[in-house]
């Protein structure tokens, strides 16, 4: 979810990052790399730097049909000098629209001289410089709250005219790519580039030694600096992130490579267990299409391709035992490694955790359980028994016009299922016209049959260690098949089986302790005579 900024916060973030580029300005004038270019510009470099940072912000502001006050305040001020002459009020803009359009025609020149630092000295500003005037526009662009596809259009659009320059031509690998721009865009997190410049004021140098410059023998930056979210006003001060300040690209490669491959790995682990549970093969089909929606959907994202809206929430329909609540857990957990949820945890309730005995506490209860389930999943079991009391003073309607109302408002980071039997959540989906729109996919879970219960109890033997006679197995399956049908429906499916083997494993143990010293073998086998299970 989207954090939310201050105008005074967004301030505050571009007067740090404009810092920083003023800092990596002074020390390319100090050591020498400014001399050449101010003999033919006669500027001083920190006046190149203020017009420069002024253009793009006049570009963006054009580019997205928008100069009202407070966006001419902010380039006024962003800068030590108001040198395009951004007047605060109405007064015209055509002169300092055309120079910044004639600025920005011009190869940028303070991102060229670091590029030549890093080549000479083997070091890494231009990232770094590059990043801190990312900052910059997006603290503009997130003024009172109003930035849209427009800005998002203009950044990669600047990406593009600079892209050039954020090489490396030794590494022969971009220093700033794609694939950071997306993450600038999407993430909505304003960064300050390198270090928090509460420490970079008090040394300089020490910043300039530790992030810039050192390195180890195989010549890669050592580590990443933590620095403090620019965000929302009460939590700035509690949150802390790492960025990518790396000293060589090599680093970055290798960083970047190794996220994804751990990310790709965590999500085929989750995909696998997904996959190897005993049947169900419907419900795995749907689940990987949806999940293969949503990967296909985050591409298109990425490259603004327009797309529809989409309802992420799910019926699982079906009787007890039949996986549901697993499905779900694994469903948070891959939805969280693909990008839809930021947390990924599953929150179980069902009509009790929802709703109160009394007027007022409802809408509160289910407001608690909702908020414990934002970043995950909720999971509200036999979701129908909130409409089914029938009673004059039930309060079950109030907590689904509370929950369809907040499944609204937190859309973005927040997936319910409902579950239950499946006529009646037919009809729990018709008890509220909310329901309809919001819950557009129904997947049915089947009951076990023989062989795949027979599958679950020895996957549960293997998981705890025994080993299961053939005896045994055979008279597991005869117990199974002379099931009536009566026995079948209250068995509970997967939930029987497991009851079964707990019960079998107490058999097993009362026959083990009779032993005077048991051996591993006998530790571990079960035996027909454990089975007595009907």
């Amino acid at each position: 979810m989207q954090q939310l900024y201050t105008n005074s916060k967004l301030y505050t973030i571009a007067g740090e990052n404009y810092r920083v580029l003023l800092k990596f300005c002074r020390l390319l004038d100090e050591e020498g790399y400014w001399k050449k270019p101010a003999a033919l510009l006669e500027r001083d470099i920190q006046d190149i730097l203020d017009i420069y940072v002024q253009s793009v912000l006049i570009r963006l502001a054009v580019h997205c049909k928008r100069m009202n006050l407070e966006e001419r305040r902010f380039i006024a001020a962003v800068a030590s000098q108001n040198l395009m002459g951004v007047t605060q009020d109405d007064g015209p803009l055509e002169q300092a629209v055309s120079d910044a359009e004639r600025m920005l025609k011009s190869p940028p020149i303070l991102i060229q001289l670091c590029g030549l630092r890093d080549k000479e000295k083997q070091t890494g500003i231009t990232g770094l410089f590059f990043d801190a005037l990312m900052n910059i526009i997006l603290a503009m662009a997130y003024l009172n709250n109003q930035q849209n596809a427009a800005v998002f259009e203009y950044i990669k659009l600047y990406f593009r005219s600079v892209e050039a320059f954020l090489y490396d031509s030794k590494m022969t690998c971009a220093l700033v790519d794609e694939k950071y721009i997306f993450r600038k865009i999407c993430n909505g997190e304003l960064e300050t580039s390198g270090k928090h410049l509460a420490e970079v004021d008090d040394d300089f140098e020490l910043y300039k030694k530790r992030y810039l410059f050192y390195k180890d023998e195989a010549g890669m930056g050592l580590e990443e600096p933590t620095v403090l979210v620019q965000g929302n006003e009460a939590e700035a001060e509690n949150i802390s992130v790492q960025i990518d300040c790396m000293t060589d690209e090599k680093t970055m490669e290798c960083k970047e490579q190794t996220q994804d491959d751990a990310l790709h790995e965590k999500l085929e682990q989750l995909m696998g267990e997904l996959n190897d549970l005993v049947g169900l093969q419907g419900v795995k089909e749907e689940i990987n299409s949806l999940i293969n929606l949503i990967k296909v959907r985050k591409l298109r994202e990425r490259y603004a391709l327009p797309d529809m809206e989409m309802s992420y929430h799910m019926v699982f329909t079906g009787n007890p035992g039949t996986g549901k609540t697993t499905v779900a857990r694994l469903v948070a957990a891959i939805y969280k490694e693909i990008g839809l949820l930021s947390i990924g945890n599953l929150v179980e309730t069902d009509r009790s955790g929802l709703v109160a005995g009394y007027v007022g506490q409802t809408a509160l209860k289910v407001r608690e359980t909702v908020e414990k389930a934002i970043g995950g999943v909720l999971f509200i079991d036999e979701a129908y028994a909130l409409t089914s009391s029938g009673a004059g003073n039930d309060f079950g309607k109030e907590a689904l016009e509370t929950l369809v109302k907040l499944m609204e408002d937190n859309r973005d980071d927040l997936v319910v299922i409902v579950a239950g039997y499946t006529e009646e959540m037919k009809q729990f989906l018709k008890a509220n016209t909310g329901l309809v729109s919001r819950f557009n996919r129904f997947i049915e879970f089947p009951d076990y049959d023989q062989e795949e219960l027979v599958d679950i109890f020895m996957t549960m033997s293997d998981k705890a260690g025994f080993w299961v006679e053939e005896a045994a197995l055979n008279r597991l399956k005869d117990y199974l098949a002379g099931m009536e049908d009566q026995t079948k429906e209250s068995f509970g499916n997967a939930r029987g089986i497991r009851n079964l083997f707990e019960r079998v494993v107490v058999n097993q143990a009362n026959r083990i302790v009779e032993y005077k010293e048991p051996t591993i073998q006998q530790l571990s086998t079960i035996l027909a005579e454990d089975m007595r299970v009907g």
